[in-house]
């Protein structure tokens, strides 16, 4: 017979490990949250290329293609990858990790060549920051402004053709495509259609801060 002594030992091990695992991916406070962010960056630093700038030319470019996408699922899920134009230029990296929890806890990373984009949503409720500055709270496909808590920007529940209106205020600013990405096709499904030629950057800004988080979302595993 296994000693009871070895036996409290095992327990105590695995009681350890389960601990550990539930610690390391859960949902970081709010003072720590900071720091994930850091980590994220840092570790995209070693594996994203140089990106593309963007301007109107690469948004019409733009791919639902993705280079070298990992996801890893398990206890928590991560993913990373980067996103193209449709001849293969790197135009946006991100890195996703979903944390424990019965409602939705997750952290998203982006990065575009000359911005980036930090959405952490905690128990089904997500806000944005852009360039660390604090920009909303998405409510379903709309952004409510972090200081009025107005609509600022929003992907329509509709469809045009295959094509969800993207608007900024009360501004049509682009539409993203509904479709999948289509493995039989070698350069890629375009993102975006009917982006006008007057874009600004705020409405560039917002524009990519909801398809990115579209997109990327469409990408991963369903839970």
């Amino acid at each position: 017979m296994i000693p009871l002594t070895v036996i409290s030992i095992l327990l105590l091990i695995g009681m350890l490990l389960l601990f550990r695992m539930w610690s390391s991916n859960r949902m970081p406070g709010k003072n720590k949250r900071q720091k994930e962010v850091e980590a994220l960056r840092a570790e995209m630093d070693g594996w994203s290329a140089d990106l593309v700038p963007l301007n109107k030319e690469e948004l019409d470019l733009f791919s639902l293609a993705q280079d070298k996408q990992v996801v890893k699922t398990g206890a928590s899920t991560s993913a990373q990858g980067t996103f193209t134009t449709i001849f293969h230029e790197p135009v946006v990296s991100y890195s996703y990790r979903r944390y424990l929890g019965s409602k939705v806890n997750e952290l998203l990373y982006a990065r575009t060549a000359d911005h980036d984009y930090v959405y952490w949503t905690e128990d089904g409720k997500t806000s944005l920051e852009i360039d660390g500055q604090p920009v909303g709270n998405l409510d379903g496909n709309t952004l409510l402004g972090a200081r009025s808590g107005q609509p600022i920007a929003r992907i329509s529940g509709e469809q045009k053709e295959n094509y969800l209106p993207i608007s900024v205020g009360n501004r049509e600013v682009g539409s993203i495509t509904s479709d999948q990405s289509a493995a039989s096709d070698p350069l890629g499904q375009r993102a975006f259609e009917f982006i006008p030629d007057d874009l600004n950057e705020k409405e560039e800004q917002l524009l990519l801060s909801l398809a990115t988080r579209e997109l990327v979302k469409r990408s991963l595993p369903r839970e």
